[in-house]
């Protein structure tokens, strides 16, 4: 999980405008973004989310601060604010035999 700040830098195919171009999202991305999935930033404790269509490339290095998203409607800028944290595991229980 990483601390992002999502940009929407472009709007593919509307018909009236470019609605939300400039809108900051910021949250936390759970895993980086993957061609043909859906990208999640999520929001706030609550559960609220943004969920993007699919991705369709990456443009960027994973290793730098900054990724570009292009999605089937939209492109992103992508801003990390810390560094990718690992998931807590869980706990396995064992049997003792």
């Amino acid at each position: 999980m990483v601390s992002v700040t999502a940009r929407k830098i472009r709007d593919h195919g509307r018909e009236h405008g470019s609605l939300g171009v400039g809108r900051v999202y910021a949250g936390y991305l759970i895993s980086y973004p993957i061609v043909g999935r859906g990208m999640v930033i999520f929001r706030d404790p609550n559960g609220h989310r943004m969920v993007t269509t699919p991705v369709r490339r990456v443009l960027g290095a994973f290793d730098g601060d900054k990724l570009y998203v292009e999605t089937e409607n939209s492109v992103y800028q992508l801003t990390f604010r810390g560094e990718m944290q690992a998931a807590p595991q869980r706990a396995v229980a064992s049997h003792a035999t």
